[in-house]
């Protein structure tokens, strides 16, 4: 087509304006559609097919449709209320004769005008109905929201958008204009499209857009169109080139070009689990699910590396997502996967991304954005590209770690959650630590796993154990049943279209132990005295508890000594006698949190030198992921798994001169003829189930010892199965936790399902009604809106800010000093404290800071008291005190 069939009207019709110049619609519209075709372009086969597949169509025959759809998402701009919000467009378009109005509902939502018109036309070109209408509402959505049926009609009624000749005369144009370009061959015959086709459209138009909207990577062109058509389409196609390669998005390529042993891949010979992983995956045809059931310390991290890439290399996956539990536990898998990936991916440039709320804090990452500049010249790298940074952006690149919570954010109704979707699908997909989440969080993922699977990605779910019952709804969700006798732990179960394998292996004879076991009561005098008379002169304990209020007061029994200091941070203190005792809990402002996290990875990991007396008191924050060794410990009595879990951190790697001839735990609450309380004092029942609590307690009597792998699957089942044998006196208290117990999981369960954007194998994906048009982070919007990945108290990020730090409310910080404040940050669930710091709002100068509008700001006097509630004080030593103790 040449330039002189379109008239000077449709020439100067806008979509980017500035101070002087502009940018043609159709110049847009084409960026956005080259910047699509490159995009697939540098995606594995696999990608493509499945687009195309979601059209009913080969992609050979699919291409020009999913270009014309990914163009036209901004055709809407050519209307009268939207050219009218640029007086200079607006002038040129009078000069070609195009009339304004004089009263137009200006705010018009140009992205659904655009959905209408498509949705017509595709229909007039013999598109079936339903599948043309949903084509066009993926490229609707672009801005992040879908429109409901009530309000498109009501737009159709809108006489100035569609009832001007000359105005629908120009959409008409350009429209036909597009047609000629990319000349699509038969429509598609599919009836409808399902919710993995929809969402990949939805998040492909979106993607492309953001891209193809930067001026940097694409100069207004002032509505200069050079040459005829097919012309300028090549020079747009050119710079989108440019623009991939700018922003680090090169050829998806497999990171084992060819079949590899694992032998090659890693430096060490495979351990029954990796050899048992490695041949499961030989066979694999499609997508799949792998879950690994396997004891702490048998290699389940290197398992999943290696799995990750012969099912990319076999599949057509492109990179990897490796979700975690925690900040800390991410952190951990960072560095591995980044030394993994340095190793493996010689003479590629690799983009890798750490997600989660305080990666300003991680010096690899941070690091490796610094050093993110592309060099074409040299042999290839791994990076964080800084336009991936972004927290809409980050689940597209190539390769990730971060929370779970990041990885649930796309079937969760936050605007743009269809982008997330596109980001995860065809990868492999790691879910570490899957044990670790509670009936809320665990059926988010069951549902994330359903999507991931049907947009073509493999799973692969990472655990010490499984309750059987949590193996069922994963066998049921992907169409199989478990056989009804399992193959014996540890285990693979591989799960595929609708067929399931167990694969029992050996645990490794190097891992295998014998901890004894010793009921304390669960007062804290009696822990202390556990530690001072069980642990020897050299040796380290962990003290692992339940509550952070537990941990601090815990900490305090001992005397003051010499404060131990970590780059200038204290983080524990030395006793008269030499011993260190370090506290770790996620009470702690994030950098000074880090610093701990650091110092016990120091002080108790694999590679520490095992000097003098340490004891480390710790919470949660200590049980997973983190490769941490002791030779005693003390826990408070936990749910059986979890309890097990701790267990695995003693005697964790092969040391000699250990100072105890066994590894020792202690379980806090197991010793006396009746179970604690699990309310007041002691508080947990609030952080776990009482009727697994009390099942605990009634298995564990009388134990002695745990046989390590050998025992761990028995257990978890008996408790979880509900197999343990009840004293009588006990009976009522556990039917009281049993039905506060079922009618609490049934209620969750049914709330994460509604929190959903649905399910990918019914139409319950396409209900409006699911959708909000909140950002998963905005403050002070209404519960019910929020995007919760976990469920729990209400919890504000807050910002501790010292009497020295010159703060006023009104007042924008400077860059430097709102990026330091914002390295302070915690999250804050107390009930008393959110309701007293809420009203006071995000402060008025924060709000237009990057680094702080999602966060209040804490005020301390000179004395580290909150000037609202004095009980409420940061501690260097002892980080976020309640002295009220009338909670958590």
């Amino acid at each position: 087509m040449q330039n002189s069939d379109l008239t000077p009207a449709v020439i100067g019709l806008w979509a980017k304006s500035g101070e002087l110049h502009g940018h043609s619609l159709l110049s847009h519209m084409l960026d956005v559609a080259a910047v699509a075709e490159v995009l697939l372009d540098r995606e594995p086969a696999s990608t493509r097919q499945r687009l195309g597949a979601s059209l009913g169509l080969d992609w050979d025959k699919a291409r020009a449709w999913v270009l014309l759809l990914a163009a036209c998402h901004d055709l809407g701009k050519a209307c009268a209320p939207f050219q009218d919000k640029w007086k200079r467009g607006r002038d040129i378009l009078e000069s070609a004769g195009l009339r304004f109005p004089p009263a137009m509902d200006l705010h018009i939502n140009h992205a659904w005008v655009s959905q209408i018109f498509v949705a017509d036309k595709l229909t007039a070109l013999g598109w079936p109905k339903r599948l043309g209408e949903l084509a066009a509402d993926a490229l609707g959505a672009h801005h992040g929201e879908r429109a409901n049926p009530t309000l498109l009609t009501r737009m159709r009624g809108d006489r100035h958008v569609w009832r001007d000749p000359a105005w629908s005369g120009a959409r008409d144009a350009l429209f036909e204009a597009l047609l000629g370009l990319f000349r699509p061959g038969e429509p598609p015959m599919k009836v409808s499209m399902d919710g993995p086709g929809f969402m990949l459209l939805a998040g492909l138009v979106s993607f492309a857009d953001w891209i193809g909207s930067s001026e940097a990577w694409f100069p207004f062109d002032g509505f200069q169109i050079e040459g005829d058509l097919d012309a300028w389409w090549r020079a747009r196609r050119a710079m989108a080139e440019r623009a991939m390669d700018a922003l680090g998005w090169f050829p998806r390529t497999p990171l084992f070009p060819m079949e590899r042993p694992f032998q090659e891949v890693f430096p060490f010979p495979p351990r029954p689990l990796q050899c048992a992983t490695a041949e499961a995956v030989q066979g694999v045809e499609d997508p799949c699910v792998l879950l690994v059931e396997a004891p702490m310390g048998e290699g389940k991290t290197e398992a999943a590396f290696y799995a990750h890439g012969e099912l990319q290399r076999r599949l057509g996956h492109r990179g990897l997502y490796v979700a975690l539990p925690t900040k800390a536990t991410g952190n951990a898998m960072f560095s591995r996967t980044l030394a993994f990936l340095r190793e493996q991916g010689e003479g590629r440039h690799l983009d890798l991304q750490l997600l989660h709320g305080a990666t300003a804090l991680n010096e690899a990452y941070q690091e490796l954005r610094l050093g993110g500049v592309h060099d074409p010249q040299s042999d290839g790298s791994v990076r964080a590209g800084e336009w991936f940074t972004h927290r809409k952006r980050a689940l597209l690149s190539e390769y990730g770690v971060g929370t779970v919570d990041q990885a649930l954010l796309p079937i969760l109704p936050v605007r743009h959650h269809f982008v997330r979707l596109w980001g995860l699908a065809n990868r492999v997909v790691v879910f570490d630590e899957v044990h670790a989440y509670d009936t809320y969080t665990g059926t988010l993922l069951l549902q994330l796993v359903e999507w991931l699977v049907a947009l073509g990605s493999s799973v692969l779910l990472l655990s010490a154990t499984l309750p059987p019952g949590t193996r069922r709804k994963l066998a049921g969700m992907l169409g199989g049943s478990l056989p009804e006798s399992e193959a014996p732990y540890p285990r693979l179960t591989l799960f595929q279209r609708e067929a399931l394998r167990q694969i029992p292996f050996p645990a490794d004879p190097a891992r295998r132990r014998v901890v004894e076991v010793h009921p304390l009561p669960a007062d804290l005098g009696s822990i202390q005295g556990a530690v001072e008379s069980g642990m020897p002169i050299e040796g380290s304990a962990l003290v692992l508890v339940n509550t952070v209020q537990r941990a601090q007061e815990f900490y305090g029994l001992y005397p003051a000594g010499e404060a131990i200091r970590r780059n200038g941070v204290p983080v524990g203190k030395r006793l008269p006698d030499g011993t260190e005792v370090l506290l770790f809990h996620a009470r702690f402002p994030a950098d000074l949190r880090q610093v701990r996290e650091d110092h016990a990875l120091d002080r108790f990991g694999s590679r520490s030198l095992r000097t003098g007396r340490r004891i480390l008191i710790a919470t949660q924050v200590a049980e997973q992921s983190l490769d941490l060794d002791f030779d005693f410990m003390v826990s408070d009595l936990a749910p059986i798994d979890l309890l097990l879990q701790r267990a695995g951190r003693l005697w964790r790697h092969a040391r000699a001169g250990r100072p105890l001839p066994v590894p020792r735990l202690l379980v806090a609450g197991l010793a006396g003829s009746e179970p604690p309380s699990f309310g007041a004092p002691l508080w947990w029942g609030a952080v776990y189930r009482e009727d697994v609590l009390l099942w605990t307690w009634c298995l564990l009597q009388g134990c002695t010892s745990l046989a390590l792998p050998d025992e761990i699957d028995a257990l978890v089942s008996r408790v979880y199965e509900e197999e343990v044998p009840v004293p009588s006196f006990l009976e009522d208290r556990l039917e009281a936790y049993r039905q506060e117990a079922e009618g609490e999981r049934y209620a969750h369960r049914l709330q994460a399902l509604r929190n959903t954007i649905g399910s990918p194998g019914d139409a319950s994906w396409n209900d409006p009604g699911r959708y909000t048009r909140a950002d998963e982070d905005e403050p002070g919007i209404h519960p019910a809106l929020q995007a919760l990945t976990r469920l729990g108290d209400e919890s504000l990020t807050i910002i501790p800010i010292r009497a020295a730090d010159g703060f006023h409310p009104e007042a924008t910080p400077s860059s430097v000093e709102a990026r330091a404040w914002s390295l302070r940050a915690m999250s804050l669930g107390r009930k008393g404290v959110v309701a007293k710091l809420k009203p006071l709002g995000v402060p008025e100068g924060w709000k237009s800071s990057p680094f702080l509008r999602h966060a209040f700001a804490l005020q301390l006097d000179e004395d580290g008291r909150w000037q609202v509630d004095p009980t409420v004080r940061l501690d260097e030593e002892l980080g976020l005190v309640f002295e009220n103790k009338e909670a958590l």
